[in-house]
């Protein structure tokens, strides 16, 4: 090879060919890093100063920053990015002031660029008006996906109104402690179809029309912490809303006689419905399409704490009122096995006639009620999964524990015409277990299979209980007994 194609081989190796790539595709390559990663690239040349700041996804968090860098080390990063150069000495104050001028300048030299994604995290930011302006520039750019971590450090600070009427945004998460309050107006999220809140001591009338409006909303998830003493509407109005996730604690302990906290749902083709909380709020569920729900009340309780959850058998039952068109149902709640709690003839459940599929977990606390009330009010239920000896969170659960099977008046419907399939799960070989295994065998008449999942225990008793159950007759001339381990 001559000494001129050498010269031009060499060259053509050390020409920097991405800086010479086009900005979309370079925005394309940088899209694939993290915010934190690509703004790194910035010192590699004056052609890749400002590239970082056009990607269509921004996240923006200064807790991220500070468990990234420590105060110094962060300041002197975006000083040396951003030619930002502070002259306060404050460490907490630098940083602060470098992160607000750092988000000030990423969304200020964007110009037009459009933002398809901004996760904005501001918790040692105290400037509100600035945070104000950067949720505004995101609706002027068409923010699609947008995620605001705000926290008020006790002063109050209202959100843009005009994030309630952007009409580019589809997917809206919100985490927001008290004193962050809005005035949703009439017409709220014309195109948003995911909303994620997660609230903490919200204000009330913000809970009452935040939800109250959404045309588009296909999904939505309501969590965070609640104060049982206030008075909170949750009024959610969503034509075509599909899933709805809600998951609460309440924030005190409170020993009023009635929980003040209502979610009036109005979803006609709500089809999934999942709810997780400490605390049995008021329930009405406007939701003929719902055929899955799935209910988690696994903290709460009324045996030694009467006082606390007085006229949660009501709460519950009216809850139960908006699943009757369930067709799968997955139950966690103690107090349906709970001798405390049910009133003379017990709770006054709604048939639920199209459920097929029911998952119940049992706690170590319960007896065998909530099985038998649960078998009566499905008739067509074809499928029965049960979890046995879940713990029980209260401490004094042993000395309230009643481990006895008292067959039902009545067989259940759907034991004589229906369930095809039980699966019981933790089973640990007492009586009161075999008594329950023995009824269901005898009276499944079209039972299809049996699966029964022991326990660690030892091996010989493990092969005696297998083998009594084995013994025991069966309803169905078909049925199959599994025996697994867990």
């Amino acid at each position: 090879m001559g000494s001129n194609s050498k010269l031009k081989y060499a060259n053509a190796c050390n020409k920097d060919r991405i800086s010479a790539l086009p900005d979309e595709i370079i925005c394309d390559i940088l899209s694939t890093l993290s915010t934190k990663e690509a703004v790194r690239t910035s010192i590699i040349s004056p052609r890749w100063r400002n590239v970082w700041a056009h990607v269509p996804t921004l996240d923006l968090c200064d807790k991220h920053y500070q468990r990234e860098f420590n105060p110094v080390g962060f300041s002197e990063f975006v000083d040396r990015a951003l030619c930002i150069h502070s002259p306060f000495n404050n460490h907490e104050f630098r940083l602060s002031s470098a992160f607000a001028e750092f988000v000030d300048r990423a969304l200020s030299i964007r110009g037009s660029s459009k933002i398809h994604r901004l996760r904005l995290c501001c918790s040692g930011v105290k400037n509100y008006p600035l945070i104000d302006a950067w949720i505004r520039t995101a609706i002027r750019l068409n923010v699609v996906e947008l995620e605001l971590v705000l926290y008020s450090f006790g002063r109050p600070f209202e959100l843009a109104r005009n994030l309630f009427t952007c009409k580019t945004l589809v997917v809206l998460k919100l985490l927001l402690e008290s004193n962050i309050t809005f005035t949703p107006t009439s017409d709220c999220f014309p195109s948003l179809k995911f909303f994620h809140a997660k609230v903490y001591d919200p204000d009330a009338d913000s809970m009452e029309k935040l939800f109250s409006s959404c045309p588009a909303l296909e999904e939505l998830i309501i969590g965070g912490d609640i104060v049982a003493s206030k008075v909170l509407n949750f009024n959610i109005e969503a034509p075509e809303l599909n899933r709805l996730k809600i998951f609460l604690a309440e924030d005190d302990f409170w020993e009023g006689s009635e929980s003040n906290i209502f979610f009036n749902v109005n979803a006609p083709n709500l089809e999934k419905f999942d709810l997780e909380a400490d605390f049995v709020a008021n329930y009405i569920l406007n939701a003929n399409s719902l055929s899955e729900a799935k209910i988690d009340l696994e903290y709460v309780h009324t045996s030694g704490y009467i006082d606390y959850e007085l006229g949660c058998v009501d709460r519950l039952e009216r809850l139960f009122a908006g699943l009757l068109n369930v067709k799968y149902l997955s139950l966690s709640a103690p107090l349906f096995g709970d001798p405390e709690c049910h009133t003379e003839d017990g709770f006054h459940l709604p048939e639920l006639n199209r459920l097929n599929h029911l998952e119940l977990l049992l706690f170590t606390c319960c007896n065998w009620k909530s099985l038998i009330d649960l078998l009566k009010i499905s008739p067509h239920l074809e499928h029965l999964d049960v979890y046995n000896n879940k713990e029980c969170t209260l401490e004094n659960y042993r000395d309230l524990l009643v481990c006895e099977w008292v067959p039902p008046e009545f067989v259940p419907i759907c034991l004589l015409s229906h369930l095809k399939t039980i699966c019981l799960r933790g089973i640990q070989g007492r009586p009161d277990e075999t008594e329950v295994t023995k009824y269901l065998l005898k009276h499944g008449e079209v039972l299809n299979k049996v699966t029964i999942y022991t326990c660690d225990f030892r091996v010989e008793d493990k092969v005696k209980l297998c083998q009594e159950i084995s013994m025991f007759s069966k309803g169905s001339t078909t049925c199959q007994i599994e025996f697994l381990e867990k």
